[in-house]
């Protein structure tokens, strides 16, 4: 595929089509069956959902399309078949409250609500909160409605029309909606070569409404013509990883911690047989590459799955920028606690410890709040991510935390509360931890792994975690030590992509 010739999303479904046309483009499960959609059969679809759009509604309005659910061919049509009329899609996070999905559609003017048949019962809801939505559509609808409509053909969109309004999930205030352009998408879908290719398998098992997941695995598997598989639940990706043998995942650390104990568990069962052969029996056999994001992979587990046959890589992004800002070459074997190199026709800079990034990738603003955005984009267009770190000769990002949650001592020492925190990672006892400052002392509050406490008293239990913030302390200046110890009974308050949200107040008992 010549990326030079694609400028909207739909100029990438209708090149998918034309050079890939039969070929399986996603496999899922439907009620215990694997069913299958080829891109030619997908390029249909999309046209058939835009044509009963023009049909109904015509082309004098934008029309937003709120789309929710898991990952289904369903979810695929609406938002494509959206956004390549030159439509702007609206994909929400399935784990919100009722509640919190009406504000969101009320937020971003929602004219259809497209959904899992799942959420049928939160129509009525819906209805008597979002007056202005116009049509309601379940994904169980979807094959009727597309029987009866004709493709259209998908109109000339340009580079510059708002694709879609992804909210984010922030840790620290109110959900903003990111206006990513048609070119925005397609730019960093086409920013790195070499990625995939129509032999490889990808098994897709993070939320699709993460723009991490939407576009390193669906709309690279659009332009590479690779095969996406969709996981049908957490609780069964070791079924579906052998029912669909990937060649490439992505993955967040936690997951990869999970899978790491889990061949290390079956390693220790059966020390006969060696480890890379128990791995890449787990992953279903042809696994060839890894990608990590979201949060910060601990190098120690990195080379882990390197030392296992796996390419790994760790990359960085964030919504506001599509997301990709910097990258690893998966062959690349050296662990060195970076998150990537900086993708092509992306810029980085630091201001102040800021990482600031300039990119055809980076949104538009924030829809409908110009405040947020003047904060977030300076005027000659550089994108204040928010993270402190730093890029070194070979144009690798490094990341010590963020800006608005540093600690500021008294006597005026810095101390990024992410950088301590991520030295608990791969310590058994910990299941999260939180790092602040209370009373100008810097403070660490812990929820114990379940798993790893289960056979200890609350003395031994207290004792452990003591010691390994000893074994951390050491690794740091006396001013970073950490001289506060709290303990808490109740899981922290999260996210729905579970990360801890930084304003909760303390719950847990000093125990130092």
């Amino acid at each position: 595929m010549n990326k030079n010739e694609i400028k909207s999303v739909a100029g990438l479904v209708q090149k998918s089509a034309e050079e890939f046309g039969g070929k399986a483009f996603l496999k899922e499960l439907v009620k215990g069956e694997v069913t299958e959609k080829s891109f030619a059969e997908f390029y249909t679809d999309v046209r058939k959902f835009y044509g009963y759009i023009k049909n109904k509604y015509g082309c004098e309005k934008q029309i937003h399309t709120a789309v929710i659910g898991p990952s289904s061919y369903g979810w695929l049509v609406s938002w494509f078949g959206t956004v390549c009329g030159g439509n702007t899609a609206v994909p929400l996070d399935a784990q919100l409250s009722c509640e919190d999905i009406c504000e969101l559609l009320v937020r971003s003017d929602t004219d259809i609500f497209c959904c899992d048949p799942r959420y049928e019962k939160m129509i009525p809801a819906v209805k008597a909160n979002c007056p202005n939505i116009k049509e309601y559509i379940s994904f169980a609808e979807l094959s009727g409605l597309l029987e009866k409509t004709a493709p259209a053909d998908l109109p000339d969109v340009p580079a510059d029309r708002l694709a879609a309004i992804v909210y984010t999930s922030g840790t620290t205030g109110k959900s903003k909606g990111v206006m990513l352009l048609n070119s925005n998408y397609i730019d960093n879908a086409m920013c790195q070569d070499n990625e995939s290719t129509p032999d490889d398998t990808v098994l897709s098992v993070l939320p699709i409404h993460h723009i991490y997941c939407f576009t390193c695995d669906v709309l690279l598997s659009l332009r590479y013509g690779s095969t996406l598989c969709f996981n049908d639940s957490m609780m069964h990706i070791p079924q579906n990883l052998k029912r669909f043998a990937p060649t490439i995942m992505l993955i967040v650390p936690m997951i990869a911690e999970t899978m790491y104990k889990q061949i290390k568990a079956a390693a220790a069962a059966r020390p006969e047989i060696p480890i890379a052969m128990i791995a890449q029996s787990v992953f279903g056999g042809r696994l060839k590459t890894i990608y990590s994001g979201g949060a910060y992979l601990r190098p120690e587990l990195q080379k882990a799955y390197i030392d296992m046959g796996f390419n790994m890589a760790q990359g960085y992004g964030m919504t506001e920028c599509s997301p990709r800002i910097s990258t690893a070459a998966p062959a690349d074997k050296e662990c060195a606690g970076d998150v990537g190199v900086i993708v092509n026709g992306c810029t980085v800079k630091t201001v102040d410890g800021e990482i600031l990034v300039k990119s055809p990738s980076v949104m538009a603003g924030y829809y409908k709040d110009e405040a947020e955005t003047v904060e977030a984009l300076t005027p000659d267009g550089w994108l204040k991510t928010g993270d402190l770190g730093y890029v070194d000769e070979k144009n690798r990002i490094f990341i010590t935390g963020r800006k608005k949650n540093l600690i500021i001592l008294s006597n005026g020492e810095n101390v990024s509360p992410e950088e301590l925190e991520n030295k608990f990672a791969g310590y058994d006892i910990v299941g999260d931890v939180l790092v602040y400052s209370e009373d100008n002392v810097i403070t660490a509050e812990f929820f114990p792994a379940a798993e790893a406490v289960k056979n200890l008293s609350a003395a031994e239990t207290e004792a452990k975690l003591l010691e390994t913030v000893d074994s951390v302390n050491k690794t740091v200046s006396s001013a970073k030590a950490i001289r506060r110890v709290l303990l808490r009974d109740a899981e922290f308050e999260k996210t729905t992509s579970k990360k801890i949200k930084r304003s909760q107040s303390a719950q847990g008992r000093r125990i130092r």
